[in-house]
């Protein structure tokens, strides 16, 4: 791995004539990748080979692999160090960084989206309340190479397309003037996932082996602990319940027969405790639920352009960003006519042993929908629509157009593509 300790010994290099300062290290990373190209000389899997065949490896700087499939250190000096992140996992939370450097991507591709935060309350120094808005997404393609700047000023997401993926990342250590490193829940919420707190850690866990062992004085206890929990705390536990609640083992585990109407009920304590400040958890979970849908369908296709389209719905607001990245990925293609040859294509997959209607997750989809989606995305209004079907289809097909339009309207696969902006 001589070139990768050539790469640190340049950028330490580089920087103590600096003076070590942090603000300039991002462009002194990101410059020194772009100039080493590392891509072009050495392959993600000759890092593994190369970790497996070492007896002693550099000091490891996330030795429980929580950030990484896994993260390997391949370069340490006292102020920064060098990993390469592999990816098995399509997706990143939403996160700033209590560090700073640059990351080139070494195999495979991602979705790069960058976003800003507008705090509108702190309840602590730990979280806060406000609207996180989507500001720019690109596509980063192996040999791309973005700067890290800390803190707020870079609040952004990675979405791994294939799978493996690998980035290097050059990294200080800690740049303690921009903790905590927020994590960021659409669309209101921004939390430090690192916090702990020892009494808050027990509890959970005494909680979580009542819900295993179907202890029945368990909802007593969670309700009466959500009674007089502060509103981080909330969260961690809403969270840990919306898991449970959503597993398939949840009659088991609860012994209920509307799991979701007792996660409700939580809720309602929750509104009791918190008031209007309460209102950011239903609306964090919803679209959380919508995450869960499209990554759901993602795993039922393997075809890459079906995987690249429920990965741009994932992660991408807004039918004009949609088809800029359609676009740049398929010059050749107009992105309107790739966007409902994609849905075609969902809507005719069938999935074995699940009970659902196709990978599209819509019952009945055909061709008349897709010729109303496809006029929905132009902006055509319903009575357009209504005029263009009498004449191609007949009027038979006209008495259920509001219910179609409602269908599509309310499907979680398209409602990325219907928002304009």
């Amino acid at each position: 791995m001589e070139l990768f300790k050539n790469l640190g010994a340049e950028i330490e290099n580089l920087w103590r004539d600096k003076n070590y300062d942090e603000a300039l290290f991002p462009e002194i990373a990101a410059n020194a990748l772009k100039e080493a190209n590392l891509p072009a000389k050495v392959s993600a899997w000759e890092v593994v080979e190369w970790t497996m065949q070492q007896t002693v490896l550099p000091e490891q700087k996330d030795l429980p692999g929580k950030f990484g499939d896994p993260p390997i250190t391949l370069y340490n000096s006292p102020r920064f160090h060098v990993d390469v992140y592999f990816w098995l996992e399509g997706t990143t939370a939403i996160h700033q960084h209590s560090f700073c450097g640059a990351f080139q991507v070494l195999m495979g591709s991602s979705i790069h989206s960058w976003y800003e935060f507008d705090r509108s309350e702190a309840i602590n120094v730990f979280t806060e309340i406000g609207n996180i808005n989507l500001k720019l997404c690109e596509l980063l393609s192996v040999g791309d190479v973005q700067p890290i700047q800390a803190g707020k000023q870079y609040i952004h997401g990675l979405f791994h397309l294939e799978q493996p993926s690998a980035t290097i990342v050059v990294r200080t250590h800690r740049s303690p003037m921009f903790l905590p490193q927020f994590s960021y829940y659409k669309p209101f919420l921004a939390i430090d996932p690192f916090f702990e707190e020892a009494n808050t850690t027990k509890k959970m866990q005494c909680v979580t082996a009542m819900i295993r062992a179907k202890f029945p004085r368990t909802d007593e206890f969670i309700a009466d602990w959500l009674r007089t929990a502060d509103f981080q705390t909330t969260f961690q536990i809403l969270s840990m319940l919306r898991g449970y609640l959503r597993s398939n083992q949840v009659d088991q585990l609860f012994n209920l027969s509307a799991p979701q109407n007792r996660f409700d009920a939580f809720l309602e304590i929750v509104r009791e405790r918190h008031g209007e400040r309460a209102n950011v958890f239903p609306k964090v979970f919803e679209h959380l639920d919508k995450l869960d849908e499209i990554l759901c369908r993602r795993s039922y296709v393997t075809d890459p352009e079906h995987r690249f389209f429920l990965a741009l719905l994932l992660n991408v607001e807004g039918r004009e960003r949609i088809f800029s990245l359609v676009k740049e990925r398929f010059p050749d293609s107009e992105p309107l006519d790739k966007v409902l040859d994609w849905t075609f294509d969902l809507a005719q997959t069938r999935v074995l042993g699940e009970k659902i209607p196709n990978a599209l997750g819509i019952a009945d989809f055909d061709d008349t929908d897709l010729f109303i989606l496809e006029n929905l995305l132009l902006d055509k209004p319903q009575d357009e629509i209504q005029t263009i079907l009498e004449t191609e289809y007949g009027a038979a097909n006209l008495e259920n157009l509001s219910e179609r339009i409602e269908k599509i309207h309310k499907s979680i696969i398209f409602q990325p593509l219907l928002q304009k902006h």
